[in-house]
C-alpha cells in the first residue's frame, strides 16, 4: 500500500514559480502569466503564455485539510507527469521573498 508524503529537497523556488500551475476548486491557474481558469487536467502548456508546466499544487491542501491525502492522490492520478509540491510551502517561501524584495529596496 502506498502513501503520500512530505519529501524535502533543495529546489529554486523561482525556477519552480516560472512552470507552476497552481489547482483550485474546478480550475488552475498559471503562475508564469497569472492566467485564470486553465483545465489542469487536459492542458500541458499554459494558453496564454505557452510555458511548460513541470510543477503542480493546490490551494485544498493546508494543513489543516483532514482529506490532504485524498486531494493530492486525486490530483496525481490526473497528472502523473507534475511534481507535486506543497502549496503552503510555496506560499510561505514567495511571501517571505516578496518581503525582502519590499524591504530592501
Amino acid at each position: 500500500m502506498s502513501f503520500y508524503l512530505r519529501v524535502w529537497q533543495a529546489c529554486d523556488i523561482t525556477e519552480i514559480s516560472k512552470c507552476l500551475l497552481i489547482v483550485g476548486d474546478v480550475t488552475a491557474d498559471c503562475t508564469a502569466c497569472r492566467e485564470l481558469g486553465i483545465d489542469y487536467q487536459n492542458t500541458p502548456v499554459c494558453p496564454q503564455c505557452g510555458v511548460k508546466f513541470r510543477f503542480i499544487t493546490s490551494r485544498n491542501t493546508g494543513r489543516l485539510d483532514a482529506n490532504r491525502g485524498g486531494t493530492v492522490k486525486r490530483i496525481k492520478e490526473r497528472r502523473p507527469d507534475l511534481t507535486f509540491i506543497d502549496y503552503e510551502d510555496y506560499k510561505d517561501i514567495t511571501g517571505k521573498q516578496k518581503a525582502r524584495e519590499f524591504f530592501s529596496s
